[in-house]
């Protein structure tokens, strides 16, 4: 038997102003399909599993050109058009020599004139391979399932744990019931339940309540009901489209509708307490000063947040660590390429005036002034030690460690969102050395920081990235849905129907 394999996708914020061009969503171009399984055996990522899966059952491999699921803003048309040339070129190239294929995607990806990325790619593969070719894919938590999506996939198995350090274990799933199914001409039954709820990114991390108590029941559901697999789908209320939002998803097989209604009842009893109460940047900071314990303090920005599809060069709360001084400040990292270029060009002990960040979105403020000195230089490439992604090489171009006043700043080229300490850790300075780390991330985070962290405290400023979602100009989104709107009891049951 072979399968091929190949990782595509992207979590689209359709809110940010920018449109990226093939350049800016594939900068360092595709991973060749010769050095997939090189680089990825072995991680905690969707192919890391897949291949695993392969091993496990002597399947040979048909890896093909791929590129990382991550978040940003909206692809233009040119560049859809592109990566689905490209990737089509190469199904049809290989799927007649395949018995299935293995499509990593995320679920909530956008580009100009495709609302729903995923059904879209979904769609012009069939017009390669036909409705009978086997196709299973993992999903991101954060996903927003569409009925085009579910039409045209035999299998779609969600990610349970957020920040995301199962995604192994979804690429080894999907790829296993792959497996099964070929083998046994069986096709397993998805059974999808939209709920009229959209949720916010700050309040539904897995590791912590009341997220993980969810986690657990839909884990323990599934194996009381012999379901393959069972998910709350947390959804992506960044993306404008129609089905934004939370749902539940199983995939058995056999048809379990009923299930699937029965645990969105259940979780609907306890939608509110997901309901966010974030700190401002003055709170955040007075918070981590107050800190008296043992260790560093991480305040994480929210509302800016790369892995959301923000620009992740906001001011709010570099402006605020910036103006209070603090011995043992640092931001880890802010993007900016024009300040990391210059000091590269200016070199170590060199001093130049910048205007900091605050170049994308005016709503996550304007550039600062400062006086800064280099105090390090980095090429930008690392792997991560998170337990998510761990062992994925990546690259965040040009970076340097600055200092103004008290406050450290590491700025970098490429957007990204801060999973661990690597981005710090490659100007070669230790995390353990600073009292007060500010990074740009929602929950991802959390997989490194928490536990190593003496105290984590959230913040959230204006961005691209609120937790109250009735601040965004929604258009698309279905109505009613909560928290744009209050629902009765039977507009929930009407919905779930």
């Amino acid at each position: 038997m072979r399968i091929m394999l190949c990782v595509f996708g992207q979590e689209t914020n359709t809110f940010s102003p920018k449109r990226l061009s093939i350049s800016d969503f594939l900068p360092n171009g595709w991973t060749a399909a010769a050095e997939v399984v090189n680089l990825y055996e072995g991680t905690k990522s969707y192919m890391g599993g897949a291949i695993a899966a392969c091993r496990e059952q002597d399947i040979r491999i048909i890896p093909l050109d791929t590129i990382p699921v991550d978040g940003g803003a909206r692809m233009d048309r040119a560049c859809f058009e592109a990566c689905m040339d490209h990737l089509c070129r190469q199904i049809s190239d290989q799927y007649q020599q395949a018995d299935g294929l293995f499509l990593g995607m995320h679920g909530a990806g956008s580009a100009e004139g495709i609302p729903d990325l995923e059904a879209e790619t979904l769609a012009r593969i069939r017009r390669i391979t036909g409705r009978g070719f086997p196709i299973m894919s993992s999903l991101d938590i954060h996903c927003n399932i569409t009925p085009e999506m579910l039409s045209l996939s035999d299998g779609f198995f969600v990610i349970k744990e957020f920040p995301h350090t199962d995604m192994a274990e979804a690429g080894h799933l999907a790829v296993s019931t792959l497996i099964k199914s070929i083998r046994e001409n069986v096709r397993p039954v998805m059974s999808w339940c939209p709920m009229p709820i959209m949720l916010p990114n700050t309040t539904t991390s897995t590791l912590e309540k009341p997220m993980a108590a969810v986690r657990d029941y839909f884990r323990d559901y599934a194996c009381t009901h012999d379901l393959l697999d069972a998910t709350l789908v947390q959804g992506f209320s960044a993306n404008d489209q129609y089905w934004a939002g939370a749902s539940v998803l199983i995939v058995a097989w056999q048809d379990a509708k009923e299930h699937a209604r029965n645990l969105a009842r259940w979780f609907w009893e306890r939608h509110h307490e997901f309901d966010p109460h974030p700190n401002d940047a003055v709170k955040a900071l007075d918070l981590a000063e107050a800190y008296g314990g043992e260790g560093y303090v991480i305040v994480n920005e929210s509302s800016d947040n790369p892995g959301s599809g923000c620009p992740g060069d906001g001011t709010h709360l570099l402006r605020e660590l910036v103006k209070r001084n603090l011995p043992g400040s640092l931001f880890m990292f802010i993007v900016d390429p024009e300040t990391a270029a210059r000091a590269h060009t200016v070199g170590v002990g060199g001093k130049f005036r910048a205007l900091v960040g605050g170049k994308t979105a005016a709503v996550c403020g304007a550039p600062i002034a400062l006086v800064v000195e280099v105090l390090a230089l980095a090429d930008g490439n690392f792997c991560y030690v998170s337990p998510q992604n761990y062992g994925v090489a990546v690259s965040i171009g040009k970076t340097a460690r600055l200092r103004t006043g008290n406050v450290e700043i590491v700025v970098a080229t490429e957007c990204s969102q801060s999973f661990d300490d690597r981005p710090l850790y490659i100007t070669g300075a230790e995390i353990t050395d600073y009292r007060i780390v500010c990074i740009k991330s929602a929950g991802h985070f959390r997989a490194y920081f928490q536990g190593r962290a003496g105290l984590i405290v959230p913040c959230e400023m204006p961005g691209l990235r609120s937790s109250d979602l009735r601040t965004y100009p929604y258009q698309n989104v279905r109505r009613p849905v909560y928290p744009l709107d209050e629902i009765s009891q039977e507009e929930f049951e009407n919905a779930i129907q």
